[in-house]
């Protein structure tokens, strides 16, 4: 049985298809630049395929503690996420930030296959993890 994902935000957003990754966080500065990098490790982490790397780096506690009460594990999860996925080409276009949270409006895909939704994050130590999606 597949987890009722708070990850299917993955695939939403990994369903892109098209032009060699960028470095979009580079386009950013100070705490925007550690947001927008964040998402980066993200698309990196799809790319590579480590579900580990996203669950013990990029998942906010709260979401994590989410999937656990479904039932759900992690890793598998988020493999799954992968797996759906037509493609992993994300960029971050904006970044705000309010005290120890962030979203980033992100764009997946190229041409007519553009897709924009809104990551959350939230402040963990020196870096943000993404803790939900708004689209």
């Amino acid at each position: 049985m597949r987890p009722a994902l708070p990850l299917c935000f993955l695939v939403l957003l990994l369903t892109a298809c098209g032009a060699a990754p960028r470095d979009s966080a580079k386009e950013f500065k100070g705490a925007e630049r550690a947001v927008a990098a964040a998402v980066e490790d993200l698309e990196s982490a799809a790319r590579e395929n480590d579900s580990g790397v996203v669950c013990t780096k990029l998942l906010a506690e709260r979401l994590l503690a989410t999937l656990e009460e479904q039932g759900t594990n992690c890793a598998t999860a988020v493999k799954e996420a992968f797996k759906d996925a037509d493609s992993t080409d994300l960029t971050v276009e904006d970044v705000t930030i309010s005290g120890t949270t962030a979203s980033a409006k992100v764009t997946s895909g190229t041409g007519g296959e553009k897709k924009t939704d809104t990551l959350e994050l939230e402040k963990a130590g020196a870096g943000w993890r993404i803790s939900s999606l708004r689209a």
